[in-house]
């Protein structure tokens, strides 16, 4: 099943507009003709079975004639991480991420950060690809240019834990639940500074290894998102 992506859904019509990219791929490439179906999701759990009623190389229009919600997973994860200095390094983290599940995603801006200028345009649409990929209907919200000390002042996202490279001595797994609620840092290439690590313990963020080897930051990245996937089947 081949999933589209498009907020522009009139639900008081029961009709759905593909543009762009979308609507390329469908006429192009997939070659669709009207009186065809397609599915198409909002990235808000929805998936809407259509028949295309209009179809050109830039537009595709088409009928809703059914609506599955997907429910929502037990758990919201948000992973902090900080932008590597190759941004197809972060991309790849992305991808990864939002296949495996993610609510959230925070680019956050430290001491040691390299890189603070990000292709936004283009982190989207890694986002919704990997979305439509995996059948994970619920887009998850990424957030760049974070600054770590505000961040860490923020109670938003459930329990909060920082995984660094001082030799802290509890594991993920063994701190973190079921159907609980968390926020997980990963610091940049070169770790938080100790300054930083001490803020955020001083602010309530527990300390946390991710296991015994020690991990590039998109890696990190991904064994969190892998850990509280596990923790949750």
């Amino acid at each position: 099943m081949i999933i589209h992506y498009t907020k522009d859904i009139n639900l008081n019509h029961n009709t759905i507009t593909l543009t762009g990219d979308e609507a390329q791929h469908c006429a192009k490439v997939l070659r669709k003709r009207m009186g065809e179906d397609i599915y198409v999701t909002d990235g808000e759990g929805a998936l809407h079975s259509c028949k295309i009623i209009e179809i050109s190389k830039t537009e595709c229009k088409a009928e809703i004639f059914n609506t599955l919600q997907q429910s929502k997973r037990l758990y919201d994860l948000t992973i902090s991480i900080c932008p590597t200095k190759k941004q197809s390094r972060i991309e790849w983290f992305l991808e990864k991420a939002v296949e495996i599940g993610v609510s959230r995603i925070i680019l956050t801006q430290t001491q040691r950060t390299e890189k603070s200028r990000l292709k936004e345009v283009r982190l989207h649409k890694i986002v919704v690809a990997a979305m439509k990929q995996s059948k994970n209907l619920y887009l998850p919200q990424v957030i760049t240019n974070q600054n770590w000390n505000d961040l860490i002042q923020c109670n938003d996202y459930g329990d909060k834990y920082i995984a660094h490279c001082e030799d802290p001595k509890t594991h993920l797994a063994k701190i973190c639940g079921p159907a609980q609620d968390c926020i997980v840092a990963i610091g940049p290439e070169g770790d938080f500074t100790t300054q930083e690590i001490k803020l955020a313990l001083e602010l309530g963020w527990k300390e946390i290894n991710l296991g015994s080897s020690r991990l590039r930051t998109e890696t990190a990245g991904v064994v969190v998102a892998s850990v509280l996937a596990q923790i949750n089947m």
